[in-house]
């Protein structure tokens, strides 16, 4: 007889848990994984897929608008059915979910609220199990200031459940949420206002990224306020008001608060186990290991990148060093990108953090017209590539681009990186002609 009921316990079945809960199986685990609520986290179900297939959806008015550049026209401007595609991307998520259930084939489900009783034993909705190893990969949710009025705004859930699409809004928040669905909305015909605490959306990208992406923006017809902060939401007869730190005001049909992500920790009951936080997130060292030595926690609920993959890569590194095999993760080529029109994508430091690190580096940069776009006369693009390297070695440190198909060109890009790739190998590379992924050759 085993002492515990499982060798693992995961608490959270998104991105993180279910990599986690799979890998251990894999290696002949006895494992069960607890969810309270639908299978696929944030990313399945109200993240990463259904908005990129919201942008998808947003991208054929992006094509409409040059499709007369290129012969086409005669007819109505076809409309966007709000209803009709939520439909679709209702079902479409609901395959993926079924899926991820699906793959969890030896691997007990428990559904329920898990709660820790001590580091080894917990309760998912009133049932009491056990696990040599607890791993928490609970995820996080959208963050709500304590302002008065915030009631009356929507989170960035909430726009998966709309009935209908409102004329227009107030996105309160310039990081990569509030640009992806402030392009969305504006392109399925809703007039948009962002609102940014910083001068430029995009904190944390490349200044110079910032700049273009805040004019891309603008080029689509959404209006950008920046260095104001929310202080207040009234809601009127058929609008609702909002009160910056700057006093102006703005009104909308409704407001989305984009303002960053808290996890969920609260109802764990992790002093039980002697799993400490800090400002709100588990505390981990480097093998993704709290306090209590049993206990990992990894993805949005710990202090790391808050992406999809980097959940998934801490979730097999976790099983593998609980069970023998230890395994740290390297952050150093992490990658990201923003999913708008046209896309943003970087790896490595930007300009302002290298010179903070007090790195060596110059920058080369270059700007070109897509080939899809050189005829285009009603919405011309200009695309952008920055890279900073190395002045005696011209090894690269970082890319940063602003194209379409940026997050595809940076990440095939990554493992050369990794091996300390150079500008002069890039130049004596024989790229596709034509593509935009030729401009990342020769580019001086």
């Amino acid at each position: 007889m085993t002492k515990y009921d499982y060798d693992l316990v995961v608490v959270g079945a998104g991105s993180g848990g279910l990599s986690a809960s799979r890998t251990a199986r894999d290696l002949g685990k006895r494992v069960a994984i607890a969810e309270k609520n639908a299978v696929g986290g944030t990313c399945v179900n109200r993240g990463c897929i259904p908005t990129k297939l919201m942008i998808y959806a947003a991208e054929f008015a992006k094509s409409q608008k040059i499709s007369g550049d290129y012969g086409w026209c005669g007819g109505d401007s076809p409309k966007f059915d709000w209803q009709k595609f939520k439909q679709a991307m209702d079902s479409h998520v609901q395959s993926v979910r079924e899926s991820q259930i699906e793959g969890l084939e030896g691997i007990d489900l428990l559904r329920g609220e898990a709660k820790f009783i001590d580091e080894h034993t917990l309760t998912v909705d009133g049932r009491q199990v056990s696990a040599e190893f607890v791993l928490l990969a609970v995820g996080s949710r959208p963050s709500m200031p304590d302002l008065p009025g915030i009631a009356y705004a929507l989170d960035s859930k909430d726009i998966f459940e709309l009935a209908a699409l409102p004329k227009s809004w107030v996105i309160v928040g310039g990081g990569y949420i509030g640009v992806e669905i402030a392009q969305v909305f504006r392109c399925y015909g809703c007039e948009v206002t962002v609102v940014d605490s910083e001068p430029h959306v995009l904190n944390g990208f490349d200044g110079q990224v910032q700049v273009r992406v805040r004019q891309i923006l603008e080029d689509d017809g959404i209006k950008i306020v920046g260095s104001a902060r929310l202080q207040e939401i009234e809601k009127g007869d058929n609008s609702f008001k909002v009160i910056l730190s700057d006093h102006t005001t703005e009104s909308a049909s409704q407001v989305i608060c984009a303002l960053g992500r808290s996890a969920n920790i609260e109802t764990l009951n992790l002093d039980a186990a002697g799993v400490t936080t800090y400002q709100g997130k588990v505390v981990v060292d480097e093998y993704k290991r709290t306090e209590s030595k049993n206990v990992f926690a990894v993805g949005d609920c710990t202090d790391t990148i808050m992406l999809t993959p980097v959940a998934i890569a801490e979730g097999k590194s976790a099983v593998k060093t609980m069970f023998g095999d230890p395994h740290k993760i390297d952050y150093r080529w992490v990658p990201s990108a923003i999913y708008m029109h046209p896309e943003v994508a970087m790896v490595g430091p930007t300009e302002e953090a290298a010179k903070a690190q007090g790195l060596n580096f110059e920058t080369i940069c270059k700007t070109f017209t897509p080939l899809k776009y050189g005829m285009a006369k009603s919405d011309a693009m200009e695309a952008f590539i920055k890279f900073l390297v190395e002045p005696e070695t011209q090894k690269i440190i970082s890319l940063h681009v602003v194209a379409p198909g940026a997050a595809d060109l940076v990440q095939m890009l990554v493992p050369a990186l990794k091996k300390g790739l150079t500008l002069d190998e890039l130049n004596d590379t024989i790229p596709v002609h034509p593509s935009t992924g030729e401009e990342l050759f020769g580019v001086i």
